[in-house]
């Protein structure tokens, strides 16, 4: 029998939150990091600083994101983050390492793992296993995105303006090769070309590893995303008021405007990922 849920959604707007000043931008809510679990955030945050901005943000949504895998010797600290933060009356804790589904958190948890929630198989398996929401991959399409609103009932987010996240390595690549080639240089990202595309994607190198990001921010406004939150990432870019003052009024019509500032393109929602086997002479 074909699963059948969907429904039309006002999607509201969440920010994720970069510096301070963002606190105050026009959104529904806003994501935070958290101190040693959170990557690719400008900005985290104590259990105490989280304290504080549901205190003078009560009319906002706030979601607090550990986002990244978590090592073995990890896991007590990571737990010990959990609990706390699950005292504190949050709409959600986002995470990336399933290790938190075996804690019995009465908070809502929504599970962001990159590439991985494309299938609303997947999704709905964690949805009957203590997962209330999930972050829809960017690899996919805004027909696949459609298919899986109509087939669960689980919360979805997608990103709808920012850097796409591409990959994430534990290595420190860019420290070994400025070592291996005595470069003597730092930097809040560095940028690697891709020969064939003639492309360059930020890489970013930080206490977890190296990661790599879309060579331009995606700009989904215009598109009916059927999904129940907006997501919007200012990472690494400039100030993103007006962004969200957009998106927040849904003013389609100022969409060549975002592309044009950011040098933002729609990213995969209208590219269907398709294999080819190909054979190359020798």
């Amino acid at each position: 029998m074909e699963l059948q849920y969907q429904e039309e959604i006002m999607s509201k707007i969440l920010l994720k939150i970069n510096n301070e000043e963002e606190l105050i931008y026009p959104a529904n809510g806003y994501i935070l990091g958290i101190n040693d679990f959170s990557s690719l955030f400008n900005k985290t945050y104590s259990i105490n600083d989280v304290k504080d901005i549901l205190k003078t943000n009560s009319d906002k949504e706030i979601y607090v994101s550990l986002n990244r895998c978590i090592f073995n010797d990890e896991l007590s600290k990571y737990k010990h983050v959990l609990e706390k933060l699950d005292e504190l009356g949050l709409d959600g804790i986002i995470v990336g390492d399933i290790a938190a589904l075996t804690y019995n958190l009465k908070t809502k948890v929504i599970l962001d793992q990159g590439h991985l929630n494309n299938s609303y198989y997947s999704i709905n398996h964690y949805l009957n296993n203590s997962v209330s929401g999930v972050f829809l991959t960017n690899d996919i399409t805004l027909d696949e995105i459609n298919e899986i609103r109509k087939n669960t009932k689980a919360t979805l987010f997608k990103q709808v303006f920012g850097y796409a996240h591409l990959s994430t390595s534990n290595r420190k690549l860019v420290s070994n090769y400025l070592k291996h080639f005595n470069i003597n240089k730092k930097s809040n990202y560095y940028m690697i070309k891709e020969e064939l595309s003639n492309e360059s994607y930020k890489v970013i190198e930080d206490n977890f590893g190296t990661h790599i990001l879309s060579a331009h921010p995606i700009n989904l406004l215009g598109y009916d995303i059927n999904t129940d939150y907006m997501v919007i990432d200012g990472f690494l870019l400039n100030d993103i008021k007006e962004v969200c003052d957009i998106f927040k009024s849904n003013e389609i019509s100022r969409k060549k405007e975002i592309d044009d500032k950011y040098n933002a393109n729609d990213g995969f929602i209208n590219t269907k990922t398709i294999y080819k086997v190909k054979s190359y002479d020798k």
